[in-house]
């Protein structure tokens, strides 16, 4: 890999061809070769970015190329078996947000990088961004003091069963950035007004026929609190609004002597601001907070910085950013809330002790 990163696509559709457009301006990285089982969709990835090795089989596509890095851009249902069989040949992986469909199908596919030394990440780009990165170096400086409180923030524009399944690992990984792996969590979703029921329960895209398939989802609006180390609390709200404001999407980091907000949408100007006192006061726009300026990385926006520490990662043997245990953890962090609301909104322990799908396992239940 000393020259050119060789690199396949699993899954042609709209977020495959994104990779497919920032994978085509970066140097350092050659696209082998295409597999998507919708031929309409495979040529029209491989005609838009003329790539002529086409596959419908991924199997045959890895055997045949040879690749060093696969991404895997299906939906989420189809995470699992192109990842494995990538890993097991000793390929790395990204992979699209969230890991998997459930807790062992992200086991299988971190036990399979562990097996075999190939490097797995998860396409959380928010986790390599200047702002957090940035906000990361004032937190270790001790520039808001002690943490107390890391609150992620959502954008709503989604029933939320569908937002906190599609976008809440974006959320709960930035959460993690600040206050590490979380010991528990508790949480409670509602529908249509009241605490939701195990009828409540169903396919994401029978709550949203134009979503992705993301698997089993419940409720419309959902909050949870996490207990993350060193006693600092996390809290996440996904509250089901039909307006999206990429303006509120991002989180915050409260300290004993002051405040981060961090925004991950590219739709805003800037995208961390510092107040510098604990508590906020009166509202009234944006009072005494300040932007930060934000420090350049050297490496382009935050996918494109996926790729090439990802690149490094295989080329050193470390560790990637967003790593396939750490996707693992923020993903749990999105299941437990439904683990808790299930056991009444007690506090969970987290890795979760049951590798069902906490939904699936609440209709088996007699």
């Amino acid at each position: 890999m000393a020259n050119s990163c060789r690199t396949v696509l699993v899954g042609c559709g709209g977020m495959g061809r994104q990779h497919l457009r920032i994978l085509q301006g970066m140097a350092g990285f050659e696209i082998a070769g295409v597999c998507d089982v919708f031929d309409e969709a495979l040529a029209e990835a491989g005609d838009s970015f003329e790539v002529s090795d086409r596959y419908a089989d991924f199997e045959r596509m890895y055997d045949e190329t040879r690749p060093d890095l696969v991404v895997v851009a299906t939906q989420t249902r189809g995470h699992r078996a192109p990842a494995v069989a990538a890993l097991e040949r000793g390929i790395s992986v990204l992979c699209e947000k969230p890991i998997a469909i459930d807790p062992a199908e992200a086991d299988e596919m971190v036990a399979a990088a562990e097996a075999s030394g190939a490097k797995l990440a998860v396409n959380q780009q928010s986790h390599v961004s200047s702002a957090i990165l940035t906000a990361r170096d004032m937190v270790r400086r001790g520039d808001v003091g002690q943490v107390v409180l890391v609150r992620g923030r959502n954008k709503s524009g989604r029933r939320s069963g569908n937002e906190f399944m599609e976008m809440g690992t974006h959320v709960t990984d930035m959460m993690m950035r600040f206050g590490g792996v979380p010991a528990w969590c508790s949480g409670n979703v509602w529908y249509q007004g009241r605490l939701a029921d195990v009828d409540d329960v169903m396919e994401a895209k029978e709550m949203s026929p134009r979503d992705r398939d993301s698997g089993l989802v419940a409720g419309d609006r959902a909050t949870a609190q996490y207990g993350f180390e060193d006693g600092i609390v996390g809290e996440v709200h996904f509250l089901g609004f039909q307006a999206t404001m990429g303006e509120n999407y991002g989180v915050d980091v409260v300290g004993t002597e002051g405040q981060l907000s961090v925004r991950a949408s590219a739709r805003v100007d800037h995208a961390l601001w510092r107040l510098p006192r604990p508590m906020e006061g009166l509202p009234g726009g944006h009072g005494d907070w300040a932007p930060v300026p934000l420090g350049d990385p050297g490496d382009g926006e935050s996918i494109a910085r996926m790729y090439r520490r990802l690149a490094a990662a295989i080329e050193s043997g470390t560790e990637p950013p967003s790593s396939g245990a750490d996707a693992r953890t923020a993903f749990e962090m999105i299941l437990g809330i439904y683990q808790s609301h299930r056991e009444g909104g007690r506090r969970v322990a987290l890795p979760l002790s049951d590798r069902r799908h906490p939904l699936d396992a609440w209709r088996s239940e007699p």
